[in-house]
């Protein structure tokens, strides 16, 4: 096991996955921040979301660049967020699992070659994660899952299944089908009985992208994992804070990210090690 991972981290392109992540974080900043206020086409440069000054390319180094200007904008002295190199150091770290999941460079004799199959399922993951890590940080700030995401991830489904070398019609169909209607449903069922909304339907929509993007296999999983880690938060803050009760509303948004990921990377995992005891029997 120690010898896998040292194989991993020696590679050079775990690195360059490392990069490329944090580069795509720094851009997935700027969709969080902008998408929601409707500015994202508005300015081609970064700018400083205290003051509206332009920062400049030395200045705008994922990660690196908060730590260098010790959390405060050189501009205006604002405090930046954590939110910043927390994204870009997150989506770094996770571009270099997705590339240790579906690994496509292949070596052949003196050098490599591309595994093609791999190359696309690469691809889909990065592409997918990033989508639901731009989802999860509105949904915690804001408590919403814009349209213009979720429905386009949807809308997206027969370019991905087309592409994917694993996914076929039916099974992201129905994905989109069972995602989205079996939130619907307990959403509906839940305002009929508490005559209040218990979901909102940007997580009704971004399970139905889920389920379009991964197949209908991914549901139950999806939803049970990220039920179990959100039943977990939310009784951790509970005792942390104080201040939540088991009414307090929290965006169910991440939780539903979290298991998608979980089952992208470790469903086969979990499904081997729940099934061994049967087999064993």
């Amino acid at each position: 096991m120690f010898f896998a991972w040292t194989t991993y981290l020696s590679s050079g392109f775990t690195w360059a996955a490392v990069v490329l992540g944090a580069v795509i974080g720094s851009f997935l900043n700027v969709c969080i921040l902008r998408i929601p206020e409707g500015t994202f086409l508005k300015h081609q440069r970064s700018m400083c979301p205290a003051c509206g000054a332009p920062i400049p390319g030395y200045l705008n180094i994922p990660v690196l660049s908060w730590f260098m200007l010790g959390g405060r904008a050189r501009c205006c002295r604002a405090k930046i967020s954590l939110q910043y190199p927390s994204v870009e150091a997150f989506t770094a770290v996770l571009f270099a699992v997705v590339y240790w999941r579906f690994p496509f460079m292949v070596e052949a004799g003196y050098g490599y070659q591309i595994d093609y199959a791999n190359l696309l399922r690469c691809l889909h993951a990065a592409i997918f994660c990033s989508v639901l890590i731009v989802c999860s940080v509105i949904d915690l700030r804001l408590m919403i899952i814009p349209d213009v995401i979720s429905l386009p991830m949807i809308a997206l489904t027969p370019l991905v299944v087309y592409v994917h070398p694993d996914l076929d019609w039916i099974s992201a169909s129905l994905g989109v089908l069972i995602g989205g209607g079996s939130l619907y449903a307990i959403a509906w069922l839940y305002w009929i009985i508490r005559r209040e909304v218990g979901m909102g339907m940007g997580d009704v929509k971004l399970l139905a992208g889920i389920g379009g993007w991964l197949g209908y296999q991914s549901i139950l999983p999806t939803v049970l994992y990220g039920s179990i880690a959100g039943a977990f938060t939310g009784l951790f803050m509970m005792v942390v804070t104080r201040k939540l009760t088991l009414r307090s509303a929290i965006p169910f948004g991440p939780f539903l990210a979290l298991g998608a990921i979980i089952h992208l990377f470790a469903g086969p995992f979990i499904q081997q090690a729940m099934l061994a005891p049967m087999i064993d029997r």
